[in-house]
């Protein structure tokens, strides 16, 4: 006994070091992994655990830090229809595909379920695709970049494709007839929302011209140093404030105003950076093959300046998913007239948009005759 009850001392604590491996939401049973690029696998660790991942035929090892984070990045593997096991630690997900991945984002006209419109509606029976995976990231909102978001990969039938994006289903379904390759297509949307919410602040911090923006935004967002700054700056004119206070009072005196606070941002769906954060980054560094976005209506009537806001949008993404020339199509907004508003202001807008084409692969789908 005297030698088993050591040895089960430490069996016990190899099992419980190896459950705490734990991988993002994003990897999930029936995820469908990018072909013919290299693949990052991570997800958090007891720190200093040593963690394997094995996956069609590979076996790469990680540690995690001293804050129980750790990745591997697989080398790149081809299209597989055939449903495969990844295995990180004690963790093993099942069915498994291989081939091309696409993140839907956008406002309400990306968001539209299936189940709204009579002619999407009508295809629904028939959406049994094995091949087409979906998954759809639940509307959350955050003032800091988060690691994760709960969500799941579903195989593509009648069930999970009444709720999912009508866009992203359709933009699916012709990857799959066209490649015959599998195909996962990650929607995050969320209707009524402006492109500032889905950019992060480095991506506002490379446009030159949106720098008057980005100054404000780092003023106004928690655990920025601009925002520590500014309250710093507060609270020293706070204190010179109260001793100005006493001393009118001593002399019986008026006391001066109290200084105005800075502004702070609450999270909301409308609050720069907060859907980036909490829709966005717990996908990162996942591989994609580009991305495509249907949102502009909610910024409609700001011209050119939408054009800068879509470099900043795109300078976000393609740093965090370390994909520099990452795809990415945008949907040209309806010729839908905005109560009485000037009619130049859509086709000022449209030229907006087209002018965002000058921005490395990037394409537009025009719909202006519908």
């Amino acid at each position: 006994m005297k030698f088993r009850l050591p040895l089960l001392s430490v069996l016990l604590c190899a099992t419980a070091a190896s459950a705490e491996v734990k991988l993002p939401s994003v990897f999930s049973d029936h995820m469908v992994l990018q072909r013919d690029k290299p693949i990052p696998v991570w997800g958090t660790a007891a720190p200093g655990e040593e963690v394997v991942v094995e996956f069609a035929g590979q076996k790469k090892n990680a540690k995690a830090d001293a804050a129980g984070k750790w990745m591997v990045t697989l080398d790149a593997v081809p299209a597989n229809n055939e449903p495969q096991a990844l295995k990180a630690g004690g963790v093993t997900i099942q069915d498994v595909l291989v081939g091309e991945v696409w993140l839907a984002s956008g406002q309400s006209n990306m968001e539209w379920e299936m189940q709204m419109k009579p002619d999407s509606k009508a295809d629904i029976p028939g959406a049994n695709h094995p091949l087409l995976r979906l998954i759809e990231i639940p509307k959350t909102v955050a003032l800091t970049p988060q690691e994760d978001v709960p969500a799941a990969w579903a195989r593509c039938t009648p069930e999970s494709a009444a709720s999912f994006s009508a866009v992203g289903y359709y933009f699916g379904l012709r990857l799959l007839e066209e490649l015959k390759v599998p195909v996962g297509i990650i929607q995050s949307a969320w209707g009524g929302t402006r492109i500032e919410p889905w950019t992060s602040e480095a991506g506002f911090d490379a446009v030159p011209e949106l720098k008057a923006f980005a100054d404000e935004v780092h003023a106004k967002l928690p655990g920025s140093a601009a925002y520590r700054a500014a309250h710093e700056g507060h609270l020293k004119a706070v204190e010179t404030w109260t001793a100005q206070v006493r001393e009118a009072l001593e002399k019986k005196q008026g006391v001066p105003a109290m200084p105005g606070q800075p502004q702070t941002f609450t999270a909301g769906h409308g609050t720069p950076t907060s859907l980036y954060n909490a829709m966005i980054h717990p996908l990162v560094p996942y591989a994609l093959r580009g991305a495509i976005w249907y949102q502009g209506e909610s910024n409609h009537n700001e011209g050119f300046l939408y054009t800068e806001k879509k470099k900043a949008l795109l300078a976000s993404w393609r740093s965090v998913f370390q994909q520099p020339e990452l795809p990415f199509y945008f949907v040209q907004i309806a010729p839908f007239q905005y109560g009485q508003e000037d009619i130049e202001i859509l086709p000022q807008f449209w030229q907006a948009q087209r002018e965002c084409l000058r921005i490395p692969h990037t394409g537009m789908a025009v719909i202006t005759d519908i």
